[in-house]
């Protein structure tokens, strides 16, 4: 995911075409490396200029963003300056990773000035710097005082000074270098694979443009340089002139990498031929794939961090409620010992003659055991033997009376846990969209604290019917519904299944509700819909999952339950394997 200067030469190309002699109407800086220039004549654009060291790049964006009330200084510099400003040059260097906008505003005696933004994409040392018509910064987003660089101060008031030149070929002017030194630097890069040997020769380049350089020129790109013969010498020269024409001539076919999942990966300003048409999606021009692909993946670091986020939660959760049920066990064990006390207390009621104050222990004949053996009685030396009578006794109520109330809350303990296993595995399989319905349900059920609002603000309420089941097809045309989450399963079962249609569930583990609407059910659907309830399950990954079905009027929800948490008798199990073929032929959405 590099923004080469390749790339930055085929957006500056667009660029060019798009803003070049328009005037810069209003400045915004949504993030803290983030700028936006709104521009307008006749047309209105969003130039997004970015020094993120994660997503630095500059495009057109139709992506409005949220900005803070107090604009950062560094913006209210930028508005003093540009504001109302045209913009007379966009200059790329070669193909360095940098460019300047050149931009003509007036001063406060409405003097016309020329300011330049000088924009460095250059990983975790990106900028964006304002300098005046003598080169000196007036500001930057990023500041380097000596401490940091003695070489390259960025600081207001210092002279600019670019960063250092990389003695590197640009491949915009790759025909006037003679085929015979060309070949020496490629050669020179000794110990080097074809593809690193590449971007370290030639100005522009990233991992994966050389990659598709080698296979155009049908190399390994991962073999040495050392190993080229005269013959692919002279193909890799002929596929490198080729390359140079399409740089100069600004033949751009911006290309996406998509990943086995449909997620985007890279980018870059050509198509690669290495790739097959599926794993690619092509655009018309660059700022088009910038706007798409960065949109795509601020969604999806978003939905990672809400994700991550959410088992965390649980997982703490988890081990909270783990913490409690080893307690309750401990004291259960302990309760149900409560007939031991009583028989021990009987025994030294009955045979108290032959106990003393002082003694720790006592070995008294059992009257209760048809053997009459002897058991061992441990006591309080301290105590007489009617206190320690009284004391066994005292501890046989207590545990009596406890052990009720620890079975109850041990089961209260163990549907929490279930609970939240299942939560647990939804947010492993949920669409990303519906990340926000489990995070409103672990709000709604304490797990996490509801976000503050304004006085007089009212509560915004989610649309609950947005969260549908999946929707499936069996191969004989029957409709069958799956849950993805605890809202989901619980809509499914007790509001939109009716009681005479089929549901079914993996057998004791966390799992999706499955309901197959009509009835009766052939072979083949009720095969389909069980294998549909394992693969959407803990058992995913297992074979033989037992599945439990039985009619929707069977099943039923505990009063006080959590959601999704249901009950149900009168079922059959089927075992089966699931398999992803089978759910793919069955879906009738894209999931």
């Amino acid at each position: 995911m590099a923004f080469s200067g390749l790339v930055l030469a085929a957006t500056t190309h667009q660029l060019q075409e798009k803003i070049l002699g328009k005037k810069i109407e209003r400045v915004l800086q949504p993030s803290r490396y983030e700028i936006n220039l709104l521009i307008r004549q006749q047309d209105r654009h969003r130039l997004l200029i970015s020094a993120n060291p994660m997503s630095h790049r500059i495009h057109l964006t139709d992506r409005v963003k949220e900005n803070p009330k107090n604009p950062p200084s560094f913006c209210m510099l930028l508005r003093k300056h540009l504001t109302g400003g045209k913009i007379t040059g966009i200059k790329q260097e070669g193909t360095d990773r940098v460019l300047r906008l050149n931009i003509r505003t007036r001063d406060e005696f409405d003097l016309m000035e020329e300011k330049v933004l000088v924009l460095e994409f250059m990983g975790k040392h990106s900028n964006i710097i304002l300098l005046d018509d003598q080169e000196t910064i007036l500001g930057s987003i990023k500041t380097i005082p000596p401490a940091v660089s003695r070489h390259r101060i960025v600081l207001p008031g210092k002279p600019y000074v670019a960063p250092p030149y990389q003695e590197k070929i640009n491949l915009n002017g790759l025909n006037n270098i003679p085929r015979e030194e060309l070949t020496e630097k490629i050669l020179s890069q000794e110990g080097k694979n074809i593809s690193m040997a590449l971007i370290g020769v030639f100005n522009g380049l990233d991992p994966l443009l050389a990659g598709e350089i080698a296979h155009k020129a049908s190399l390994d790109p991962r073999s040495k340089v050392e190993h080229l013969s005269p013959e692919k010498i002279e193909k890799l020269y002929e596929t490198l002139c080729s390359l140079g024409d399409t740089v100069r001539n600004n033949l751009w076919e911006p290309t996406i990498v998509i990943n086995e999942s449909g997620y985007f990966k890279e980018f870059t300003c050509l198509d690669l031929k290495s790739v097959p048409s599926t794993f690619k999606k092509n655009f018309k021009n660059m700022n088009k794939l910038l706007n798409t692909f960065f949109s795509f993946k601020e969604k999806q670091q978003k939905t990672d961090s809400l994700k991550q986020n959410l088992l965390s939660i649980v997982e703490e959760e988890i081990k909270k409620i783990k913490i409690k049920e080893e307690k309750l066990q401990l004291k259960l064990k302990l309760a149900e010992k409560a007939e031991k006390l009583r028989l021990w207390g009987d025994l030294l009621t009955s045979q108290m003659y032959l106990v003393q104050r002082g003694f720790e222990q006592v070995e008294l004949v059992n009257f209760y055991d048809p053997e009459q053996k002897k058991i061992i009685i441990p006591l309080d030396p301290k105590l007489s033997p009617g206190a320690n009578a009284q004391k066994l006794f005292k501890r046989y109520r207590k545990y009596k009376k406890a052990l009720p109330l620890l079975k109850k809350e041990l089961t209260k303990i163990s549907r929490e846990k279930s609970y939240l296993e299942g939560v647990r595995f939804s947010v492993e399989i949920v669409r990303p969209e519906d990340l926000e319905y489990i995070k409103e349900e672990l709000t709604k059920e304490g797990y996490l604290k509801k976000p503050s609002t304004r006085k007089g603000t009212p509560e915004k309420k989610r649309d609950e019917r947005k969260s549908e089941p999946a929707k499936f097809l069996s191969s004989e045309g029957f409709d069958i519904f799956v849950g993805k989450n605890n809202y989901q399963n619980e809509h499914l079962t007790l509001k939109m299944a009716s009681k005479e249609d089929l549901w079914f569930h993996v057998k004791d583990i966390p799992g999706s509700h499955v309901v197959v609407k009509g009835n009766p059910i052939p072979p083949q659907t009720l095969q389909e819909a069980a294998i549909l309830a394992a693969y959407y399950s803990k058992g995913a990954g297992s074979s033989n999952v037992p599945v439990d079905y039985t009619l929707v009027k069977h099943v039923r929800k505990p009063r006080g339950a959590k959601p999704g948490m249901v009950i149900y008798d009168h079922h059959k199990t089927l075992y089966v394997t699931p398999e992803k073929s089978v759910i793919d032929s069955l879906s009738s959405e894209k999931q």
